[in-house]
């Protein structure tokens, strides 16, 4: 696999679904489930593997806001060594960001 164009700034644009009936929100939070930030992130790294970026390193993931398990709108922008991430609120509504972060070659 050859990855991407390190001189093209592209974006990927998607929906992630994250299952409520998936065990792990058994205990994350009874009553209340919230998406674990580690597999927000994971999510993200799988959707560059399938553009064909190959991650380095995570960098600076910012949580906003508590995602709820569901379908949430995302964006990735690929600029040289990088992969800049964003998930919003949702999967209609791209102006509540809730998480941030960049993952690096």
């Amino acid at each position: 696999m050859t990855g991407l164009p390190r001189e093209k700034n592209l974006k990927k644009i998607g929906i992630f679904c994250f299952d409520i009936s998936d065990h792990i929100y058994d205990e994350h939070f009874p009553g209340n489930p919230v998406v674990p930030g580690s597999v927000i992130v994971s999510a993200f790294l799988r959707a560059g593997e399938e553009s064909g970026f190959c991650a380095g390193l995570v960098r600076d993931f910012r949580f906003k806001g508590f995602v709820a398990p569901g379908e949430h709108a995302f964006s990735i922008e690929y600029a040289g060594d990088q992969m800049k991430c964003r998930l919003f609120q949702g999967n209609t509504d791209t102006t509540k960001i809730l998480v941030t972060g960049t993952i690096e070659r």
